[in-house]
C-alpha cells in the first residue's frame, strides 16, 4: 500500500473516531445524569485512545514513505546507503588510508636517517645512505643536498634516478635554485611550473645553526599532497631536521680524530685502536700488523717548493694510502711525513705484501706543484704484533720504526720486514728521485747490502731525516 495514497474511509476513520467521540463525550456530559456522566466519561477515554492511535500511525506511515523515497532513488535495500552518499564516504576512507600509509613511510625514513646517524660516521657514506632514504621516499627526479661554506652553497651530495653521486675530488656539477632562494629567504621555498615540474628547498639547520639546504625537483605535486599544499613543507622540514644531524655527527667527529689536511686518523685514535687491537690479538690470538711509511725527501719539497707543495704531496700520498688499504684496515697519520696502517686478522707476510702495493702505487703518483711535476716514493717498515717479545704498543712499534730505518739507509722506496727489504735493489730509485722533477726513471747502482748496516740508535725517531 502506497503511504502517499491511503483510502478515503480510512483517513476519515482515523479523523472522525476522536472527534465524534469527543462530541458524544460533551453531550452525554450536559445531560445531567449519573449514567450520562459516567458514559461521558468513557467516551473521552476512547478519544484520547483512538487519537493517539491516529499519531502513531500517522507516524509509522511518514517512515514508510521516506523508505519508499529512499527506494526510488536508488538505494537498493532498506538500510543501505545511496551510490553517492556510499561512493563520497568511501573517498574520505581512501584519503584517510593515503594519509595513514605516507604518515607510516614518513616515520619509517625519519628511523632509517636516526639509524644512519648513530651506525656511521663515515661523512661520505651517511651522505649517501641519506640519499637513498630520500629517494625511496620522494620519489624525485633529482635530490641534491648542499653545505655552506662561507657564503656559498657547495653540493655535496646529488642523487639524478636512481645514481647517487657523492663529492670527492671532482665538484658535483649541479646548482643551487631554490635552495639558494631558501637560504636568503631563511625558510622553506616551493614552485611550480609546467615545463620544470614542482621544485622545493628547505633548509638543514642543527643547534639553532644553518648547515646548508635540501633541494628537491619532482616531475609532479605528489598526490598526498593534493589535499594539503602545506604537507609537503611539513615533510621536508621534518626530513631536513634529522639529515642535518646525521651530518653533524661526523664533522664533530671528525674535529676529533681525523687529521684536517690529509683526513687520514690522528695519532691519538691511533693509540686508542692499536690498544683495542693488541689486546684482542692476546685474548683471542687473531694476527696484527703494523705498517709505517715515511715520505722520502719531504723536508727537501717543503725547503725547495715551499709548504703548500708539501701539504698536496701529503694529501695526495693519504688518498692514495686510503684508496689501496683494506676495508677493514685503519690509517692513521701519526706525525708529520709518517703515516700508519693498522692491518687486523693479517700475518706479516700479507702486511708485507700489502705495503709492497702501496709502495709501487706511490712510485707511480705524481704531484703537480705549479711550474714541475713531482714523484713521490715512500719507505716502509712491517712488524707483527707478538705478546711474548713486545710488552706494550712502544716496544711494537719500535721493532716497526727499526725496519723503516733499515729501509731508508738502504735506499729508501722500498719496504722491510726483516732484515732484508722485499724489494730489489735495482727496483730502488737513486735517493735524488724521490721528489726530483719527473724526467724519467734513474737507476742507482751502489746499494749497501742490508747485512751491513748498523743497528738503528734508540733515540732515531726523535732526530730521523727526511
Amino acid at each position: 500500500m502506497n503511504p502517499r495514497k491511503l483510502p478515503a474511509p480510512l483517513l476519515g476513520g482515523l479523523v472522525l473516531a476522536p472527534v465524534g467521540a469527543l462530541s458524544l463525550a460533551a453531550w452525554l456530559q450536559w445531560e445531567a445524569t449519573p449514567v450520562g456522566r459516567d458514559l461521558g466519561a468513557l467516551l473521552v477515554a476512547l478519544a484520547g485512545g483512538s487519537g493517539v492511535a491516529a499519531l502513531a500511525f500517522a507516524l509509522d506511515a511518514l517512515r514508510v514513505r521516506r523508505a519508499f523515497g529512499h527506494l526510488r532513488s536508488g538505494g537498493g535495500a532498506l538500510g543501505h546507503e545511496a551510490p553517492e552518499r556510499q561512493r563520497l564516504r568511501e573517498q574520505r576512507q581512501h584519503e584517510t588510508v593515503v594519509q595513514l600509509r605516507r604518515q607510516v613511510e614518513l616515520l619509517s625514513a625519519i628511523r632509517d636517517l636516526a639509524l644512519i646517524a648513530n651506525d656511521d660516521v663515515c661523512f661520505e657514506r651517511i651522505l649517501e645512505r641519506a640519499l637513498s632514504v630520500l629517494g625511496g621516499l620522494l620519489d624525485a627526479r633529482e635530490i641534491a643536498i648542499y653545505l655552506q661554506e662561507g657564503a656559498e652553497l657547495v653540493p655535496v651530495a646529488w642523487r639524478r634516478g636512481e645514481k647517487n653521486r657523492v663529492r670527492g675530488k671532482k665538484p658535483l656539477k649541479v646548482e643551487p635554485r631554490e635552495a639558494a632562494e631558501a637560504l636568503d629567504a631563511r625558510r622553506t621555498v616551493v614552485s611550480q611550473s609546467k615545463g620544470a615540474g614542482l621544485r622545493a628547498a628547505t633548509l638543514l639547520v642543527a643547534d639553532g645553526a644553518v648547515m646548508g639546504a635540501l633541494e628537491v625537483r619532482l616531475a609532479r605535486a605528489p598526490r598526498w599532497a593534493a589535499s594539503d599544499p602545506q604537507e609537503l613543507t611539513r615533510q621536508l622540514e621534518s626530513l631536513a631536521k634529522h639529515i642535518a644531524l646525521a651530518i653533524r655527527k661526523p664533522t664533530l667527529y671528525d674535529r676529533a680524530v681525523v687529521d684536517g689536511l690529509t683526513r687520514l686518523y690522528t695519532k691519538r685514535h691511533f693509540k686508542e685502536q692499536a690498544a683495542i687491537l693488541m689486546a684482542q690479538r692476546a685474548r683471542l690470538g687473531t694476527p696484527l700488523s703494523l705498517i709505517i711509511l715515511d715520505i722520502d725527501h719531504f723536508k727537501s719539497v717543503n725547503d725547495t717548493h715551499g709548504h703548500v707543495a708539501g701539504d698536496l704531496v701529503l694529501a695526495e700520498v693519504a688518498r692514495r694510502l686510503r684508496k689501496g688499504i683494506r676495508a677493514y684496515d685503519l690509517a692513521f697519520r701519526y706525525g708529520g711525513e709518517e703515516m700508519i696502517v693498522l692491518a687486523p686478522d693479517t700475518p706479516k707476510a700479507d702486511a708485507t705484501a700489502l705495503a709492497e702495493r702501496l709502495r709501487r702505487s706511490l712510485r707511480r703518483t705524481k704531484v703537480d706543484a705549479g711550474e714541475t711535476s713531482l714523484r713521490v716514493t715512500a719507505s716502509f717498515g712491517v712488524a707483527e704484533y707478538d705478546p711474548e717479545r713486545h710488552g706494550d704498543l712502544s716496544e711494537f712499534l719500535e721493532e716497526a720504526d727499526q725496519h723503516l730505518y733499515h729501509a731508508k739507509r738502504s735506499g729508501r722506496d722500498r719496504v722491510v720486514a726483516d732484515l732484508l727489504p722485499t724489494e730489489a735493489a735495482s727496483e730502488a730509485p737513486t735517493e735524488a728521485e724521490g721528489f726530483a722533477p719527473d724526467a724519467g726513471p734513474t737507476v742507482d747502482a751502489a746499494r749497501a747490502a742490508q747485512a751491513a748496516l748498523p743497528t738503528p740508535p734508540e733515540a732515531f725517531r726523535t732526530r730521523r731525516s727526511a
